[in-house]
C-alpha cells in the first residue's frame, strides 16, 4: 500500500520555520483545496493527480519519493 508522508513534511516545515502550518494555509500556498490536503495527509485517497504531486514537491522542495512511501505486509499487497 502506498501512503503519504505529508504530516511528516508539514512537521519538518513547522520546525524549520517556527510557525504552525494548517491544511488551509498549505492549500492557499499550493493552490490545492484544503479537502485535498486533508485527504492526502490522512491517507484517505486512492488516486492523486500528477499536478498535485508537483505542487506539493515544489512547496516542500522535495522529490516524489519524499511525499510517498510503501507499506508492505498490508492486506492490499
Amino acid at each position: 500500500m502506498i501512503k503519504f508522508n505529508l504530516k511528516v513534511l508539514i512537521a519538518r516545515q513547522e520546525q524549520d520555520t517556527g510557525g504552525k502550518i494548517t491544511y488551509e494555509w498549505l492549500a492557499d500556498q499550493t493552490s490545492l483545496s484544503s479537502r485535498t490536503i486533508s485527504r492526502l495527509a490522512e491517507n484517505q485517497t486512492a488516486r492523486v493527480d500528477l499536478t498535485t504531486l508537483d505542487k506539493l514537491c515544489k512547496f516542500f522542495e522535495c522529490g516524489v519519493g519524499d511525499l510517498l512511501y510503501r507499506v508492505s505486509g498490508s492486506d492490499k499487497d
